[in-house]
């Protein structure tokens, strides 16, 4: 989780340099990208760890 969101706080940071007229654009774009495929994953990851437990609830004793 901490790399998901190291990966967002560089994303927010370049972001904020591409708007401030600084930074290269495709290093913007590429880290807004991990960005957004780091939460993805992490998103798959949390739906199927409820879905585990909600299996798990289920099962008769």
């Amino acid at each position: 989780m901490q790399t998901a969101i190291d990966t967002g706080n560089k994303a927010e940071a370049l972001s904020m340099q591409g708007i401030a007229g600084g930074g290269d654009i495709t290093k913007v774009v590429t880290a807004v990208a991990q960005a957004q495929l780091t939460l993805q994953t992490a998103t798959v990851i949390r739906d199927r760890v409820v879905q585990a437990y909600q299996d798990i609830m289920k099962m008769p004793i």
